[in-house]
């Protein structure tokens, strides 16, 4: 087969250039760029704030010190977050720590709960070793209890071992080596509870890994999920996220990352903001990690304004143990050269195009004039989106048109649309909030005919909060008043299903006319909760809306651009506004959503199909976990796992 040749012809690559933009990726890092392909990074630019990050792991793991807090603040745009993007894909490339990524809390007033789903949802992701973090961690304790049964045994590589976990398809001979590797590590360590080490060693099976991850998170799984992993189905406390801690600090170094403090919007109960509820946090984390650095980042402004004027000096202090606050600089002449080679370079080798010089279609002297007014990197690159096309060879093409200017607010959802929202689709908060953010803005339309005129999380004739009932939709059908009761339920455990059912049941206790139950239909349901609760609601006229990612993800992405408008996006709410006019149809925004649409949509009064049976755990399984903790420490079962 002959080799491609670059393509060096100029009317070809001025026709690529124009076609495809080397600018359009949104310039914004978001949480997917953390975890997958990293955002085009100058590993030179405030490369004294990722350096210092490294010199303090270097001195922890040489035992100069066990942890440290370092704090980076910066105003928007100048690279805080492609300073954490750098970190996590440096440690994926060369190991030294595990990464945890803190940024979206679902319940400001409940962080410690959220950064215990946060621990366990960063853990998920790919390490060093191609293979999960969790999996890593339980590599490394196997080979530990092996070492003690054997210490000529040689060490078991996470690929392998994960491998052998996948390529058993004999569900009892994997309960019998999660029991013995429990066992084992139990006899080695002393462990306050023995069940955290039991679903860590379950995360080495993919197809147990999701399970056991969430409920290392704290969340509740369904009692057959439990039964068959040997497990309570909750674990959600502040003590098993320091037993997590202390389990890695055995055998790797931590970098917890706290990001995204900046949303002015975010608030508890109490009026606190969310980068003190977070600062306070770190503080207390600090106290307790054995080894590992805590890394936060936030402006300036609020750095000053929120926490060292209006927080107790242990807490700016506790954020700030190993230097003093990293300031992150803007572009100048050079780094503006710099930055726009890097980003055309990746761009014309992903294309096997040989340009006529590096910078094309800019040049030097262009660039380092941007580059005299110290812009932001989102500024440098905006600036480059927006002139590129007029700066391409007019000797090699006539009639250039400049692209059309993105809408800013386009640009900032395109950029949300490109973050993950597995880890959402678990949370009601956080469905619930995007929901009602969304449908608030519909008050006053029509959709499925009913014309809206108030959402509110105010129930009865007090306005009171309605346990297990998210929010309310009050309109019109014509005439006739409607009222329906919004119930976000993606717990595995049924006995929460059926509680939040039973309030639907019963709408006009509220005042209502009817319930809507939304959930995601791959979620097992017993038959018990279908036959008593599912298929009543259906029938007196109530609704189990089906969720599903792609109509739920734009809902998602717009509420985090009107969280992040003023921090990030520099976007304001009538911007928003007019951004759902124009492009609702095509993003599937406002009375365009599928999903806002069955929620308003007329009751089939019939029983959703598709829905799946809870299956049950064969008795044999269950047989392996009770009483298992009582049986001789014979460990036969890792002779065919650790060899």
């Amino acid at each position: 087969m002959p080799a491609v040749l670059p393509i060096s012809d100029l009317d070809l690559i001025n026709a690529i250039l124009l076609e495809h933009s080397p600018f359009s990726q949104p310039p914004f890092v978001t949480a997917n760029n953390v975890w997958g392909k990293g955002f085009p990074d100058v590993e030179g630019l405030n490369s004294n704030a990722s350096d210092t990050v490294f010199k303090a792991l270097e001195e922890i793991k040489s035992g100069k010190l066990s942890t440290a807090s370092i704090l980076i603040t910066a105003q928007d745009g100048t690279g805080k977050s492609h300073i954490i993007s750098r970190i996590r894909h440096r440690l994926q490339d060369l190991g030294g720590a595990f990464f945890i990524l803190a940024n979206r809390f679902s319940d400001l007033n409940q962080v410690k709960p959220g950064f215990q789903c946060l621990l366990a949802e960063s853990l998920l992701n790919i390490g060093s070793q191609g293979v999960t973090q969790w999996q890593e961690l339980a590599t490394d304790m196997a080979n530990d209890v092996q070492r003690s049964k054997d210490p000529q045994t040689s060490y078991v590589e996470a690929k392998n071992l994960v491998k052998r976990f996948e390529d058993n398809d004999d569900e009892i001979q994997i309960q019998k080596w999660v029991k013995d590797l429990t066992k084992g590590f139990r006899r080695l360590k002393t462990v306050q509870d023995l069940d955290i080490v039991r679903a860590i060693f379950w995360t080495l099976s993919d197809e147990q890994a999701g399970y056991a991850s969430g409920w290392l998170g704290g969340k509740e799984l369904a009692q057959y999920k439990a039964d068959e992993l040997g497990l309570p189905t909750q674990n959600q406390s502040f003590g098993s996220v320091l037993q997590i801690l202390d389990i890695i600090s055995s055998y790797n170094s931590l970098v917890i990352c706290f990001d995204e403090l900046d949303v002015l919007t975010d608030s508890n109960e109490q009026g606190w903001k969310k980068a003190q509820i977070v600062s306070n946090f770190v503080k207390e984390l600090i106290e307790n990690l054995h080894r590992g650095i805590i890394l936060s980042v936030m402006m300036p402004g609020v750095w000053k304004t929120q926490i060292q004027e209006n927080m107790p000096p242990a807490v700016s202090t506790k954020m700030t143990t190993y230097t003093k606050p990293l300031d992150l600089q803007y572009l100048n002449a050079t780094t503006t050269v710099e930055l726009v080679e890097f980003f055309l370079k990746d761009y014309y080798e992903s294309r096997n195009i040989v340009p006529p010089h590096v910078l094309y279609p800019f040049n030097e002297m262009q660039l380092k004039e941007v580059g005299k007014d110290k812009p932001t990197v989102r500024e440098a690159l905006k600036w480059c989106r927006e002139n590129y096309a007029t700066m391409l060879s007019k000797d090699s093409i006539e009639n250039i048109t400049a692209p059309t200017k993105t809408n800013p607010v386009e640009l900032a959802f395109l950029a949300e649309m490109g973050d993950s929202i597995v880890n959402s689709l678990d949370s009601n908060l956080l469905i619930s909030d995007a929901l009602y953010f969304n449908i608030y803005r519909l008050i006053g339309e029509t959709v499925e005919k009913v014309t809206i005129s108030e959402v509110t999380t105010a129930f009865g004739k007090r306005g009171g909060k309605e346990t297990y009932l998210n929010f309310k939709i009050v309109g019109k059908d014509d005439d006739k008043n409607i009222g329906i009761a919004v119930s976000i339920i993606q717990d595995d455990r049924g006995t929460l299903l059926g509680a939040a059912v039973r309030k639907l049941l019963d709408p006009a206790r509220l005042g209502l006319t009817r319930g809507c139950l939304i959930r995601s239909p791959e979620k097992p349901i017993s038959s018990y909760i279908k036959d008593n609760y599912i298929v009543p609601l259906s029938e007196k006229g109530g609704e189990f809306v089906k969720l599903y990612a792609h109509e739920i993800k734009p809902l998602f992405a717009l509420k985090m651009v009107h969280d992040k408008a003023e921090s990030d996006y520099k976007v304001n709410d009538e911007q928003i506004q007019e951004f759902i006019c124009g492009y609702g149809e095509k993003y599937q925004l406002g009375r365009f959503n599928p999903l806002i649409r069955e929620i308003l949509s007329d009751p089939s009064y019939q029983t959703p199909l598709g829905l799946i049976d809870e299956p049950e755990v064969s008795e044999s399984i269950m047989l392996i976990q009770v009483g298992s903790d009582d049986e001789a420490d014979n460990f036969e079962a890792l002779d065919g796992l650790m060899q």
